[in-house]
């Protein structure tokens, strides 16, 4: 082994100066320094990324500290709302269970006069029959179900038509029972639900708009024509009192004055106000006469109340609401079963679709 080989196998000197060093060491050196330096870099960063993290972490803190402080300052409110919430859902699956079997009872006829339809001869006039039939019992389910005399009013036409094409002497005395019924519907006063439902959104989305009466702001008093100032100390003296007695207002009120509400009391209130138009709107369609008037009066109690009467949107909403609550909801509806029987127990009778 040479002398060139034993100084490359043996440890370098750290002792030994940078000067005296082979350029391999140098370079060697050079590359290990500026590495060190840069894992140092990378530590500094690093302690300030998580200096940085700790603090964010704090703000997060903080605020999540606020933000359950003013949740528990409102909980009272929101289980009150809650538990309103949850008797109204109650109320509301007690009645979708009630429609869910009249449902069951409706698919059932369906069923029955598929299988009918099924079953029928070439015979022109009996399928012609069953039609009639079909439009009389979807006529009888919009009444039973959905209230909907337009609807009934409707089928029943088309079933009225549909008897006018056959000309049977037997089936004289269904087409005078089709005729009775079909004019008692026509006698029945009805109700605009889909405009009224609309008008009670249309007021429920416009709640957060509707001005407070706490907050609404005196008019000013008409301004009399200013006479002639007799001098310059007069006429400044004059202006001096009328700026100062413009800095205070008075203005008279009808009726108990009622306390400025605090920001969550205000939302609450708003809130409440919109859950009766909603749940009033529910009625309606429901044909819940009692909950209906009950929740627009409480609502429109509401708004006299609380709400600037003199603000064009309050005077127009608390108008709208009068109307709806005088409206008829609830109408005795009478029903189609005699059309119904007259045509199954004629399709029924044996060889009655052979008498002629």
């Amino acid at each position: 082994m040479n002398a060139s080989d034993k100084s490359a196998t043996q440890p370098d000197n750290p002792e030994m100066p940078l000067a005296q060093r082979t350029p391999r060491e140098k370079r060697l050196i050079r590359e290990a320094r500026a590495a060190i330096g840069l894992a140092t870099l990378a530590c500094i960063l690093t302690i300030l990324g998580s200096i940085e993290a700790q603090r964010e972490i704090l703000e997060s803190r903080t605020d999540l500290q606020k933000q359950l402080a003013e949740l528990d300052s409102s909980s009272d409110h929101a289980r009150a709302l809650a538990s309103q919430a949850q008797r109204t859902t109650q109320d509301m699956e007690a009645r979708m269970i009630a429609l869910e079997g009249k449902m069951i009872d409706t698919q059932t006829q369906q069923t029955s006069l598929t299988a009918l339809y099924k079953d029928l001869s070439i015979n022109k006039d009996e399928v012609v029959l069953a039609e009639v039939e079909q439009a009389v019992a979807i006529a009888n389910q919009e009444l039973l179900l959905a209230g909907d005399v337009r609807l009934a009013i409707r089928a029943m036409e088309d079933a009225e038509r549909r008897l006018d094409r056959i000309d049977r002497p037997t089936l004289q005395g269904i087409h005078r029972i089709v005729d009775q019924d079909l004019r008692r519907l026509r006698s029945i006063p009805v109700a605009d639900v889909a405009g009224m439902s609309l008008r009670l959104e249309n007021l429920a989305n416009s709640v957060d708009q509707l001005p407070l009466a706490a907050s609404a702001r005196p008019t000013a008093a008409p301004k009399v024509k200013d006479k002639k100032p007799e001098n310059f100390w007069t006429s400044l003296s004059d202006k001096f009192l009328t700026e100062i007695g413009g800095a205070v207002r008075i203005q008279r009120s009808e009726g108990e004055a009622l306390p400025p509400l605090a920001p969550d009391q205000t939302f609450f209130l708003r809130q409440n106000l919109r859950l009766r138009l909603l749940t009033a709107r529910q009625a309606l369609l429901s044909h819940d006469d009692t909950n209906y008037r009950g929740d627009l009066r409480l609502a429109s109690r509401w708004l006299d109340s609380w709400y600037d009467k003199q603000d064009r949107g309050v005077r127009q909403a608390s108008d709208s609401l009068r109307l709806m609550i005088d409206a008829p909801v609830s109408i005795n509806l009478p029903d189609v079963a005699a059309s119904l029987n007259a045509i199954r127990d004629h399709r029924s009778t044996p060889l009655a679709g052979h008498v002629k």
